[in-house]
């Protein structure tokens, strides 16, 4: 049951030329692709819309039908915290788009439900598929729970440690590259009187992803399960979780217990915190608010000297199975997923591309936060964890389950043993329940 996938990023050394072009006379296609691929009106569904976002797929639909005029999109923005509850409504009532992103979060039940297509044989057959990061697709095949990539990913939003680069050099220390590290910046900048702390702790909404994260990055267990059990209450991950935790209300704010994004990013950028745990997405809050004091780096390492680095989910490109333009929708796929889309895209909102050939635009060279992160992806021992997304209770289970259980543990009612044995048996019952679905 091991899921572990060894990362190598290659980065292009040379600045490209972003030049928009036709992909009408690129596209190839595999055999048996439905419906015209230059003629064809397609429902777009976009995930998470907003006013940072919209705008971008706007114009890049604006570019695609400029170079395909048989092809109309018809865009449809989607609130992030319904849009998995919208595709669902969707299916039951027979009404799911052509096409749509979905998070990899939530990409192995459309695929037990049968209602998206593999996405193999058309990587195969583009003539981009070697643009493509393959350890990216890799853990994407591994999120939707088989062999096949059933969401095409467009970018990639590690976990950063978020550092306020003014105070660490007032205070004459570097950035921490080590656990041990980081714990003393933590301690060292924290001034009760003076109203400042080492560090924001995400105890409220959204709070058990990046703990995961933090438990694999600072112990080095290499996946969510071994010999068949979950390792997340292993000696080492309890140990992990009892150091973390003791940072509360004494390097952290008292009221974090309760705060999850907004409230991090205000105490961040408002001057109450030195360090906050994030992931690339937050870049232009952190621009908003401080400016060139505001540094990044990458997850810090644990004792071995090595990056253990669980993946955010990827947001996907997906085609469902009920459309009736697979092929313009691939076409589709395939253009945002081009070089020059890629690096339009994933440049205003900091992130990495998947299309290692866009990483050569040089406003990425600009970007701290995302230099870090592909200096860690490119470390040949930095070693990517996939979370097990393809679990039928996954979601429920760090989203809701465990949110309550970790508050305890910050407020001292639960201990960090009984929080992991709790987090391992859930995770064993729902691999109990996968493995059983699959026959095996």
């Amino acid at each position: 049951m091991n899921r572990r996938t060894l990362l190598r990023s290659t980065l292009i050394g040379a600045a490209a030329t972003l030049v928009l072009a036709s992909c009408s006379s690129e596209t190839s296609l595999p055999d048996g692709a439905l419906g015209d691929p230059n003629n064809a009106r397609l429902t777009f569904w976009d995930n998470n819309a907003g006013p940072d976002r919209t705008p971008l797929y706007e114009e890049l639909i604006r570019r695609f039908e400029a170079a395909n005029p048989g092809i109309d999109i018809e865009y449809v923005g989607l609130p992030s915290d319904s849009a998995q509850q919208k595709y669902q409504t969707a299916l039951a009532g027979g009404s799911a788009p052509d096409l749509g992103i979905v998070s990899t979060a939530y990409l192995a039940p459309l695929v037990a439900q049968n209602a998206v297509i593999s996405l193999d044989d058309f990587v195969a057959a583009s003539p981009q598929h070697d643009e493509y990061d393959a350890g990216i697709l890799e853990s994407a095949r591994e999120s939707g729970g088989g062999e096949h990539l059933y969401g095409l990913p467009y970018t990639s939003n590690n976990a950063t440690l978020w550092y306020r680069a003014d105070w660490f050099a007032e205070a004459g220390i570097e950035p921490p590259d080590t656990y041990d590290e980081f714990y003393e910046a933590a301690q060292t900048l924290t001034d009760k009187d003076d109203g400042r702390y080492g560090f924001t702790i995400r105890g409220g909404a959204g709070s058990i992803y990046p703990l995961l994260q933090y438990m694999f990055a600072s112990t080095g267990v290499e996946s969510f399960f071994e010999d068949g059990e979950s390792t997340l209450n292993r000696p080492e991950m309890v140990d992990a979780i009892e150091r973390f935790a003791a940072l509360y209300d004494v390097d952290t704010p008292t009221a974090d217990v309760n705060n999850g994004f907004p409230q991090m990013v205000a105490s961040f950028g408002g001057g109450s915190v030195a360090m906050m745990q994030h992931n690339l997405g937050s870049l232009s809050n952190h621009e908003k608010a401080l400016g060139d004091k505001a540094g990044a780096v990458a997850l810090p390492r644990n004792e071995d000297g090595k990056r253990t680095v669980m993946t955010d989910p990827f947001p996907s490109y997906t085609v469902f199975k009920s459309s009736k333009n697979q092929a313009a929708a691939w076409k589709f796929v395939e253009f945002m997923t081009s070089q020059e889309s890629q690096a339009y895209w994933n440049e205003r909102v900091g992130q990495i591309p998947v299309n290692k050939t866009a990483r050569s635009a040089p406003e990425f060279a600009n970007m701290p936060s995302v230099q870090a992160a592909l200096a860690a992806l490119d470390d040949p021992e930095t070693v990517l964890v996939t979370p097990p997304d393809y679990l039928p209770d996954f979601g429920k289970i760090v989203q809701v389950q465990m949110l309550g259980q970790w508050q305890k543990v910050l407020i001292g009612q639960l201990s960090a043993q009984d929080f992991a044995d709790d987090f391992a048996e859930k995770l064993d019952r729902s691999m109990a329940k996968y493995i059983a679905r699959q026959g095996k």
